[in-house]
């Protein structure tokens, strides 16, 4: 090795040792911004996640702020130490919902403390729905209905059911009515509710001529659809040959929406004397997330957001998680004081969480690594 390599190298040693016991910030004016120590890796919806603050542009800045009264320590990754309205960016938020204490080291370590407690990746009330279903059963006076809900059957005649959905459970609905003129109608419901609109279908009827009917489905969720009626056919609508002694007409048709929830219907399709009649039961069913209202829930929280070169934010608040989301800090070291004249410390942390479109409720996985991220207090 060359005598500019050692020098080189020995100057290196000496300048990571003396940041790493600095203590006024003008030993590190932009150090912790660009000091490869710190780092997000893992995977982010199935492609690999590979970010080092000082290398590509990326900073890591720690800021501190309040919110409703409430310290919110953060920590941004972004490009060229963007702090304000960042894209791209990555954001932890850690919420310190405990009392003051009046020291800002002690406020910190009520929250940032290292080890196996578990943090609250959703700000709503853990983990619940508000599953509403509104029919119209005066259009069957002499019918009848009924519910099965997680599969533990409920019959009511009410026009309104209201029902809360434990966390991360897929939801199995059916409803069913029969007619004193013999009309059945029979929908079964599956969906995820934290994509908080359902898959839902109708069957619309026509009499093309005297000896053929059109069925046409008409879906309700999030295109595309995937449609199966019940003779194979995969089209919005298909026509069928109505025989002399045609009546009544079983359909049936199944529509799977682009986040996978779905719907099964049957029914019955009257024709008599050139008059068809879908027997359709109106219905709506609606997932509604419950916001929190307990303090208690936002103890030992975490919001982290992934804001995207289309400005779009992806949040780990903007839905609800599933059981196997978890973040643990394994460890807490302190680095020095941040530009912003704060103690700044390197957080080590292992997470697996679902960041979700608050607008289209798509949601997409990110698990990290072992990784390190800047976080200071007052």
């Amino acid at each position: 090795m060359g005598t500019g390599k050692k020098i080189f190298h020995l100057s290196l040693f000496i300048a990571l040792a003396w940041i790493g016991c600095v203590k006024d910030p003008q030993d590190i004016p932009s150090g912790l911004t660009i000091d490869p120590a710190f780092h997000l890796s893992g995977s982010f919806d199935g492609q690999s996640l590979d970010i080092e603050a000082g290398r590509g542009g990326w900073t890591n800045q720690p800021v501190v702020i309040e919110e409703d009264s409430t310290l919110v320590y953060s920590s941004i990754f972004s490009l060229n130490e963007c702090l304000d309205q960042c894209k791209p960016s990555w954001e932890f938020r850690f919420y310190n919902a405990l009392p003051s204490t009046g020291n800002g080291e002690d406020d910190f370590f009520q929250t940032i403390d290292p080890g196996d407690k578990e943090f609250v990746l959703s700000n709503q009330q853990r983990d619940s729905f508000e599953i509403t279903l509104n029919a119209h059963p005066s259009l069957f006076l002499s019918g009848y209905s009924y519910w099965e809900n997680l599969n533990v059957p409920i019959t009511t005649f009410q026009s309104e059911f209201n029902d809360v959905v434990g966390y991360g459970e897929y939801l199995n609905v059916c409803f069913q009515s029969l007619a004193y003129t013999g009309c059945q109608y029979n929908q079964c419901i599956y969906f995820d509710p934290s994509t908080y609109v359902p898959c839902q279908s109708s069957i619309v009827p026509k009499i093309e001529d005297p000896r053929t009917i059109s069925l046409m489905v008409r879906p309700e969720g999030t295109a595309p659809f995937k449609i199966e009626w019940f003779n194979g056919s995969t089209s919005s609508s298909i026509v069928l040959p109505l025989q002399d002694t045609d009546v009544e007409i079983y359909a049936s048709v199944t529509v799977t929406d682009a986040l996978g929830n779905r719907s099964e219907l049957n029914q019955s399709i009257r024709v008599q004397d050139g008059v068809v009649d879908a027997c359709t039961f109106p219905i709506s069913l609606k997932s509604v997330l419950r916001p929190s209202t307990a303090a208690s829930d936002f103890a030992d929280r975490v919001e982290i957001i992934y804001t995207d070169e289309n400005d779009v934010a992806w949040k780990s608040i903007s839905g609800i998680q599933p059981l196997s989301s978890f973040l643990t800090i394994s460890d807490v070291e302190y680095f020095g004081l941040s530009p912003m004249n704060q103690a700044a410390y390197k957080i080590s942390l292992l997470l697996s969480v679902e960041l979700f479109n608050q607008f289209t409720g798509e949601a997409k996985h990110l698990e990290t690594a072992l990784s390190n991220i800047a976080l200071s207090h007052p």
